[in-house]
């Protein structure tokens, strides 16, 4: 009951034809998608950094403002304390007697 060696010449040989006809359809990609696929792998790649900056200076502008916010409060509460100062001793010098 051996089977004949034509016949599993046969089966292999349509099954080479047939990976040697799949195979090169499978393979076959437009230059479009590789083209969009490789620059938005490039895209990925390269916004880390610029995200990783834009962190970093959007973080030191919100220190800045609040460091400008605190500094005009400084200065307002500075202003508000040379006026009460001016003006109690402004008194004191009108309370004064001259003799």
């Amino acid at each position: 009951m051996p089977s004949t060696p034509s016949a599993q010449d046969g089966n292999s040989s349509q099954q080479t034809q047939l990976a040697a006809e799949v195979e090169p359809h499978q393979c076959a990609v437009s230059d479009q998608i590789t083209d969009c696929v490789a620059l938005t792998n490039v895209a990925t790649l390269g916004a880390g950094p610029g995200y990783a900056a834009l962190q970093s200076m959007l973080g030191q502008t919100q220190s800045q403002n609040i460091l400008m916010a605190n500094m005009v409060s400084a200065q307002k509460q500075n202003a508000m304390i040379g006026m009460t100062t001016m003006t109690q001793s402004v008194l004191q010098l009108m309370n004064r007697r001259n003799y």
